[in-house]
Formats: structure tokens, C-alpha cells, sequence
């Protein structure tokens, strides 16, 4: 407890607060729509040509929301900001089930829309 807190009689202890932003979560659903790389087997790099072509890391939406749920595992308080990108169907269901993961081990969701 700081000194300012305790001349303060404040007692409650300080909160781990993270933003996440709905707008990210639409991008990142529509990444995990594109059609899987057409490059799989890997290409020899030949200098004269240049970069080899790109090879992306397509993780499913679900994957997104699990690792986001991992990372957030130590907040407190989440603010949700921009919930009208969160479209119906699969993007909307992972939210859903990613709240009330988040609410059952102890955290709290304060939605931020303007």
C-alpha cells in the first residue's frame, strides 16, 4: 500500500486493467476467412529472384479467442471498446463463449462504446 492510499483510507487493492478494441477482433476474423497460403511447400530462395514468397500464419478465429483468453488470464477489469464490429454469427458465438470464460475466473467486462 502506497502512503497516499493509506492517508487516503483506501484499501482496495489496484486493479490490472487491458483494453481490447472489437475493431482488431473483426480484422483478425477476416484474416482467418482468406484461403489457406498457396505456397505450403517451402520455395528456394534464389537470389537473383528476389523474396521468396510469403507465407502466412492462418490461425482459425477459436485459436484467436484462446490465446486471448490465456493472455488475459491475469486481468481484472477488460474494456471492450467498438462492440458494433462484432458481427452475428461465428465472430459473435467466440465472443459470447470468450466473456463468460473471462466473468468465470473472476474478471470484469465494462463495455466503452461512444
Amino acid at each position: 500500500m502506497n502512503r497516499r492510499d493509506f492517508l487516503l483510507l483506501r484499501i482496495e487493492q489496484r486493479r490490472r486493467v487491458a483494453e481490447l478494441s472489437c475493431e482488431r477482433l473483426y480484422m483478425r476474423y477476416m484474416d482467418s476467412q482468406l484461403p489457406v497460403n498457396q505456397y505450403e511447400e517451402p520455395v528456394a530462395i534464389e537470389p537473383a529472384f528476389g523474396e521468396p514468397a510469403p507465407v502466412f500464419d492462418q490461425r482459425s478465429i477459436r485459436q484467436v479467442f484462446d490465446d486471448l483468453d490465456h493472455e488475459l488470464r491475469l486481468v481484472d477489469v477488460l474494456h471492450v471498446f467498438e462492440t458494433r464490429w462484432l458481427t452475428g454469427g461465428e465472430l459473435r458465438a467466440e465472443f459470447d463463449r470468450f466473456v463468460t470464460s473471462f466473468r468465470a475466473h473472476g474478471g470484469r467486462i465494462e463495455f466503452r462504446d461512444a
